[in-house]
């Protein structure tokens, strides 16, 4: 033995034989593993538990665990022998931390596996009880039957028996309602037509499509990591049921939209949108994200559509020709239909307020009125039309006339300016030296004598002969006139012979109630 200064004291000795202190090394023999563990000779050794051991005499190996057996009053450890493998076991029977290895047997992790590499299953994985049904057994993958992941990317298709969505669900693109397929692949014939196969969803699922169907389907390239879209147009020559396949050539360019037409791919969906022979099948509709509405078509026989196509629009409205002189706003929603029946019929404003409708009863009569009542209700109200104005029944059943200040009416369309006449109750043509006449004032409104509703303290005459002193004297003496105002030469003023003229101004106000109306007439002698 040799001493090693400054070691620790397990390590202070280190032994001069073969004999190795660690499990990387073998013994030669039992007998020296056993002493090792024993360690009860004169030199001491240095095991620990669980240590492995091998033993080339007999191509074994042991592992140490405590020996009870052996006092410890010596302050040294003690184990013994216990046997772990021979060397054919240890490559048949046990797993390689080191190198890669394989298991011919099950393995079972009793507290769970983790790996930080990947995990191929190529056979499948199971959790749980699995049975290979659809309505029955545990499931895969979770033990209570449900697969949890933030992405699912299936290359063909998904079949379930319930979809439950986020309370929040959108769509985008167009959704066609109508017969559709999935091609399978594709075959080019030596004739120029396509041969395409569609995939059955089920056991006897067969294809919809029929002879001289336009259908037409839409892809792009996001696999090849771009954002094109490319549409095929197609006519079905034949289809043939049993095999659930379709014989279509596709139309020329200058016959789609767009101008280009592609051929069909694999995984296309076509649907149906018209045919030009067979009437029943030439109608068709979709929900479009893109265009904003939803669009009934019908008389569809080619891939571009006419104006006489539309049927119904919901949404916002296609810029046809059948709009151009209506005050469109094609920013808002409308509804458009070619035909409608209804039974009850609602219109509001933007406020949600009803909007009563009108019916239109043509020129007033007092006849009517007593035989068949004008209405007013809160959905429907009788016009009239009445000395050039258009009025409004507001009372159920009245027989008054439409004219102003009557309670059962009200104008709603014509001239609403208020103007009056002056008329001289002897003409406009005097004699100088015989001038004697009076003025005489009508009302007009709405077309009708409304002069019984002026009050005459609401008329003020003014006279202008350029003579300002006499004029304000004289308009202070006639202030309270009224609709009549009687003249003589002397209301002329003095120097009307050899001024230019006089002037008689008549202003008038007439209230009812709710505004004031105010205008103003004059002559001149």
């Amino acid at each position: 033995m040799v001493k090693m200064n400054g070691s620790s004291f397990a390590l202070q000795y280190k032994r001069t034989t073969n004999r190795p202190m660690d499990s990387s090394e073998k013994f030669s023999t039992l007998e020296e593993a056993e002493a090792y563990a024993r360690n009860t000779d004169e030199e001491e050794y240095f095991p620990y538990p669980l240590q492995i051991i091998s033993v080339e005499s007999e191509a074994k190996l042991y592992v140490l665990i405590n020996d009870p057996d052996i006092s410890t009053t010596d302050n040294r450890e003690h184990y013994k022998l216990s046997f772990l493998a021979t060397e054919k076991d240890f490559g048949t029977r046990f797993l390689s931390k080191l190198n890669d290895d394989e298991a011919a047997g099950l393995i079972k992790f009793l507290r769970g596996l983790i790996s930080y590499g990947l995990i191929q299953a190529k056979s499948g994985l199971e959790v749980g009880e699995v049975m290979d049904s659809l309505i029955a057994g545990m499931g895969i993958l979770l033990k209570d039957g449900r697969i949890q992941a933030d992405r699912m990317e299936l290359r063909h298709s998904l079949t379930v028996q319930e979809l439950i969505f986020n309370r929040l669900s959108a769509m985008e693109s167009d959704y066609s309602f109508s017969e559709a397929g999935t091609i399978e692949s594709v075959k080019l014939l030596e004739d120029g037509t396509y041969l395409l196969p569609l995939r059955k969803q089920w056991e006897n699922d067969f294809t919809g499509m029929a002879e001289n169907d336009v259908v037409y389907g839409s892809v792009n390239n996001l696999a090849a990591g771009g954002g094109e879209h490319r549409t095929s147009w197609l006519r079905i020559l034949h289809v043939d049921t049993s095999a659930n396949n379709i014989n279509a050539f596709m139309y020329p360019d200058s016959e789609v939209p767009g101008g280009k037409n592609y051929p069909p791919e694999p995984l296309m969906i076509l649907t149906h949108r018209g045919n030009p022979v067979n009437e029943d099948r030439q109608g068709w509709w979709y929900i479009s994200s893109r265009e904003k509405c939803i669009c009934m078509l019908d008389g569809v026989t080619k891939p571009i559509l006419e104006e006489s196509n539309y049927s119904v629009i919901i949404g916002k409205l296609k810029q046809l020709l059948l709009f151009d002189n209506l005050p469109i706003n094609y920013r808002h929603s409308y509804i458009y239909c070619r035909g409608i029946a209804l039974q009850d019929i609602f219109r509001i404003d933007y406020k949600g307020q009803t909007i009563r409708t009108e019916n239109n009863r043509g020129k007033w009569s007092a006849t009517e009125a007593t035989d068949t009542p004008y209405q007013s209700t809160t959905g429907i109200y009788d016009t009239v039309y009445h000395y050039g104005c258009k009025w409004m029944c507001l009372i159920a059943g009245t027989t008054e006339e439409p004219k102003y200040a009557t309670t059962g009416w009200a104008m709603i369309e014509g001239n609403p300016e208020f103007s009056i006449d002056i008329n001289s109750s002897n003409g406009w043509y005097f004699d100088a030296e015989k001038f004697v006449t009076t003025l005489t004032i009508t009302g007009i409104l709405y077309n009708q004598d409304i002069t019984s509703h002026i009050l005459d303290e609401d008329i003020e005459w003014t006279r202008e002969t350029g003579n300002v002193t006499e004029d304000n004297a004289w308009s202070v003496s006639h202030a309270d006139m009224g609709k009549s105002l009687p003249l003589t030469l002397n209301d002329l003023g003095p120097g009307y012979m050899t001024l230019t003229g006089c002037k008689f101004i008549a202003r008038v106000l007439l209230r009812d109630g709710q505004q004031n109306y105010e205008t103003t007439e004059f002559i001149t002698f």
